[in-house]
């Protein structure tokens, strides 16, 4: 399992960025705002076949970690804070590590929303296999992935996931000060 906190997920090649994190009641998670304000070059990804910009100068990243969920969600925005994209990690668990801050105990299994051409896709199924057969995770925690996959999978398909639904540049604008 990979331990992997927020405080520095997608911040290779970034220069300067503003970050703010908060507990949030109301959608019972973690949230994590951060604005780019240098990057050495834009992140690219071609993973749907088409080169798409996540994160550039003025680009947004936010990241919803519920608090009784088994997945963490990042949300890609560009600089007039609209969606561009969805990546959801599966995990086992989060917490708060002092001195490092907020983290989460990744299960290898993604999701990625490709919201430019409309692809839900899922990653990584060689990589949670290897895990179990290298004992760094368990049956049960295999079993988890899998089932918090197909629970995400259908709310993806129905539009019912609060944290996908969520009007993100609202979010942003209301939290990010």
């Amino acid at each position: 399992m990979k331990r992997k906190f927020l405080t520095n997920t997608y911040l290779r090649g970034i220069d300067n960025y503003i970050m703010m994190q908060f507990e949030d009641s109301k959608l019972d998670c973690y949230s994590v705002i951060k604005k780019v304000n240098s990057i050495d070059k834009p992140y690219i990804t071609t993973h749907t076949g088409k080169n798409i910009c996540l994160l550039k100068e003025g680009y947004y990243m936010l990241e919803y970690l519920p608090k009784n969920e088994n997945y963490g969600v990042r949300v890609f925005l560009n600089d007039k804070k609209q969606t561009i994209s969805y990546y959801i990690d599966i995990i086992n668990g989060i917490g708060i590590e002092t001195g490092k801050g907020l983290y989460y105990d990744d299960l290898y299994l993604d999701i990625t929303i490709d919201k430019v051409n409309d692809l839900v896709q899922v990653w990584d199924e060689d990589e949670l296999q290897k895990a179990l057969e290298d004992n760094d995770i368990t049956k049960e925690q295999f079993d988890l992935a899998y089932d918090t996959l197909k629970k995400l999978l259908s709310q993806i398909a129905e539009n019912s996931n609060v944290y996908i639904n969520n009007n993100h540049k609202k979010y942003i604008e209301k939290n990010f000060k």
